[in-house]
């Protein structure tokens, strides 16, 4: 889904509200970066530093840096994040870990890599007046969480 977007937004013009898909791309990568760190403490047996405490100045500094960010660049970065997070979780398995509402390295990782960006990606939609897709993209995500047997703590992300 997150290729695609991307793939659309290419040629998407700038609007006046929200973020610009580059950003919202840089957004998705630096949060799979933050997880992808806990999980390497995790792995080497370290106490893990957590999601940061202060997440709207945490946002709002990342967002300021990457401002500028090319499309390709962020949507590259997401996805390098998204392979390593994937190989990391091989190595560390589903054990228990707390990340914002997840119980396990397994739900972190959904939530970070899987709602998280779905999230994003729908209000992106719904900024820009397609109600359709955005609401889509909410439908579609809750219906796998649904048919996967997501707990709760995953649902409750996206009400």
């Amino acid at each position: 889904m997150e290729r695609r977007f991307v793939a659309e937004a290419v040629t998407e013009p700038d609007f006046p509200r929200g973020w610009s898909a580059g950003l919202l791309m840089a957004h998705i990568a630096s949060w799979r970066n933050r997880l992808r760190d806990s999980l390497i403490e995790v792995s080497r047996g370290l106490p893990v530093s957590g999601p940061p405490t202060d997440i709207e100045g945490v946002n709002a500094a990342q967002l300021a840096r990457d401002a500028r960010i090319p499309l390709e660049e962020a949507a590259a970065k997401a996805d390098m994040r998204l392979a390593d997070l994937l190989d990391l979780w091989a190595t560390v398995g589903d054990r228990p870990f707390t990340w914002f509402t997840a119980k396990t390295t397994g739900e972190a990782l959904i939530r970070n890599s899987y709602i998280h960006p779905r999230r994003h990606l729908a209000e992106h939609y719904l900024e820009r007046g397609d109600q359709s897709r955005g609401t889509e993209i909410r439908k579609e995500t809750l219906a796998e969480l649904r048919r996967v047997g997501a707990p709760e703590s995953v649902m409750s992300v996206w009400p």
